[in-house]
């Protein structure tokens, strides 16, 4: 067969190669999951599941009715699940809030719920930590995320990123960017409201409360049904595969 043929060919197998998935892999995540199956991510999200979320003032609720129910106390209502909700106004995974100290910085609280042993820990924020260069942020987010890996290896660990209305939100590219690559060193899947577009100029009036800064009412059960749609897509076989 002439060589240029033989060429070909060769070229057309390996381009058949490269397009066909392992098996495995098809299995194993969709885009952006690092790495957690969706049989984990749908067992860990179950009714009754026993769920760690940490936070700031959002997963408190500053900003609803009683300025106590935000969008975590919706989420786990309408889940079910038996959750700890650690959220510490002002905090974050640097900034320790009104408080001073750094025991109420994630990764000190991350360690004191040490006895916990949850499902799912979705770590949530941070808007907070805005006086902290970039890459100090990044790599505290990152030993944050594998210190509850690490307690916790048989959870699955889920970061959001900041969350705010507009116009604040725009104000947070720069920590949303660097929560966001700690996340992937961590190997942690990474739920991005601000490249989601969750809220824009034209539904956050709707959303905000009085404040510009917080969420109202509406607002967090908005964010709570976008937080639990980004969690069933952790949940989701790829390309309609059921997975083992």
């Amino acid at each position: 067969m002439p060589a240029v043929a033989l060429g070909a060919m060769s070229l057309g197998v390996a381009g058949f190669l490269v397009m066909l998935p392992a098996v495995s892999d098809a299995c194993q995540s969709v885009p952006g999951t690092a790495n957690v199956s969706a049989t984990r991510a749908a067992s860990a999200i179950a009714r009754g599941s026993d769920v760690l979320i940490v936070g700031d003032s959002y997963t408190t609720g500053r900003g609803s009715y009683d300025g106590t129910h935000g969008w975590a106390q919706d989420l786990v209502a309408d889940r079910g699940w038996d959750a700890t909700i650690d959220g510490v106004p002002g905090s974050g995974y640097v900034n320790t809030g009104a408080t001073s100290s750094t025991r109420s910085n994630y990764v000190s609280r991350i360690e004191r719920r040490a006895a916990l042993d949850p499902a799912l820990v979705i770590v949530q924020g941070s808007q907070n930590d805005w006086l902290v260069s970039a890459d100090a942020l990044e790599a505290r987010v990152e030993r944050t995320l594998r210190t509850a890996k690490r307690q916790w290896p048989d959870a699955v660990v889920v970061a959001i990123g900041p969350s705010a209305p507009q116009p604040r939100a725009e104000t947070t590219a720069g920590i949303s960017a660097a929560v966001a690559a700690g996340a992937h060193a961590a190997g942690v899947p990474f739920v991005d409201a601000l490249d989601r577009q969750w809220f824009t100029k034209m539904n956050s009036a709707s959303y905000a409360a009085g404040d510009g800064q917080h969420l109202n009412d509406d607002g967090y059960r908005y964010l709570a049904a976008k937080i639990d749609g980004a969690l069933e897509e952790l949940a989701t076989p790829p390309r309609g595969e059921q997975c083992a």
